[in-house]
């Protein structure tokens, strides 16, 4: 088993050419959730990113300079990185990541050059409709109400890509149409600032109950092209891959499959001090606070307190309810397991115990853990949220942050 990079056209996804790339390093997660990251405005959007990717001149099937430019062309191609299960040349395996090829470091030898992920292209798209944007005054106004999150989320998408001249990128935006109980919103053309995709898709995923969203690359059946999904979590269930088998990981001493197991460790925090729009003495603030803990008589931690600020609202409500999410987010003490895991390994018929597709951030997963030295055996319910590596065959994996067994 090994990776495989594919050249793909930037805006269609035909494959180009098959590269070989001895050296590189990837990493994917659903969101941010860190320990540091208390509450859903903070954990944005899915992402997969490449970088480090060290191409020799030699395993490039250009020979002259011209060729070399355009074969790597960042405002013109992609790159497609697979997991293949064989040797068979014919075995496109299955697509991890999907990116456009950055700016590059060329060398008398080799050249050096990141990817430019979806969620990234998006950062240089606006929702914005072709023509509407004049010189003088640009009145026009885009709406959409009575759809889903996710649905809001593809209309974005598609207003900054296919809708646009020239704007196509290889990506199927999932859930256009779907139905919802979402009021109207509007994205007005000279508040340009504020319209763009990537800012808007994530708002919307950060909001309370917003949805989990990524984008997962996947081969066309003719083949000879690859694509991306964008998917999202529904209104009813924020999550993605709800539906699929969780994972099991285990580790217990001298062997299981997730190895070099370290538990990282948050404190809590019990009172948080929200700032809105305003100046000086009109700002707007709300506090959300627990104090049962640290006022308890029975040896009570300390007190630790943490501060919000966003300037653009204006609404009590809005900015309460900010501060209330920071609060349930970190209320008590958390733990967040990590490890690593060999995609090479198999079970005793000789399948792949664990593949990185198999692996995508967002997955549910089931911990068995004993004798590790500061928690209790037994099972863990949780999902992993980061899954990253290298060109080897080792993926280090996070999980979601828990509350500490020992409060």
């Amino acid at each position: 088993m090994s990776w495989r990079h594919w050249i793909c056209d930037a805006r269609d996804g035909r494959i180009v050419c098959l590269i070989d790339i001895p050296s590189f390093s990837w990493d994917m997660a659903i969101g941010d959730f860190s320990l540091s990251t208390t509450g859903p405005a903070d954990k944005g959007a899915g992402s997969g990113d490449e970088s480090g990717l060290t191409l020799p001149w030699s395993a490039l099937p250009a020979r002259t300079p011209a060729d070399r430019s355009l074969l790597l062309d960042p405002t013109r191609r992609a790159l497609c990185t697979a997991w293949v299960g064989s040797d068979e040349p014919s075995d496109l395996g299955d697509p991890l990541l999907w990116g456009v090829i950055g700016d590059q470091e060329d060398h008398q030898l080799d050249t050096t050059f990141g990817l430019v992920s979806p969620m990234a292209l998006l950062a240089d798209r606006y929702v914005i409709r072709d023509g509407a944007y004049q010189d003088g005054r640009s009145t026009d106004i885009i709406g959409v109400q009575g759809l889903s999150y996710r649905g809001i989320q593809s209309e974005i998408g598609a207003w900054a890509t296919e809708r646009k001249q020239g704007g196509t990128l290889p990506i199927d935006w999932t859930y256009l149409g779907e139905r919802g109980n979402h009021q109207k919103t509007e994205y007005k053309a000279w508040n340009a600032q504020n319209v763009g995709a990537r800012k808007l898709i994530e708002d919307i995923s950060n909001l309370q109950g917003g949805p989990d969203c990524d984008f997962e690359p996947y081969w066309t059946e003719d083949g000879q092209h690859v694509r991306c999904r964008f998917l999202a979590g529904s209104d009813a269930d924020a999550y993605l891959h709800e539906d699929a088998a969780p994972v099991h990981l285990s580790c217990f001493p001298g062997g299981g499959d997730l190895e070099d197991v370290s538990v990282s460790h948050a404190s809590p925090i019990q009172r948080w001090y929200a700032t809105g729009a305003g100046s000086d003495e009109s700002v707007l603030t709300a506090l959300a606070e627990d104090l049962g803990p640290v006022m308890s008589g029975m040896d009570p931690p300390i007190l630790r307190e943490g501060v919000y600020s966003d300037t653009d609202t204006d609404n009590l409500d809005v900015l309460k309810r900010h501060a209330q999410s920071r609060l349930e987010g970190g209320r008590r003490k958390l733990i967040q397991v990590s490890g690593t895991v060999h995609f090479n390994d198999h079970d005793e018929s000789g399948a792949p115990l664990h593949t990185p597709s198999g692996l995508r951030p967002g997955r549910r997963c089931v911990l068995h853990l004993q004798g590790f030295p500061t928690l209790p055996d037994g099972e863990y319910g949780t999902r992993i949220m980061r899954l990253s590596g290298d060109q080897t065959d080792k993926g280090q994996v996070v999980l979601d942050v828990m509350a500490d067994p020992y409060q």
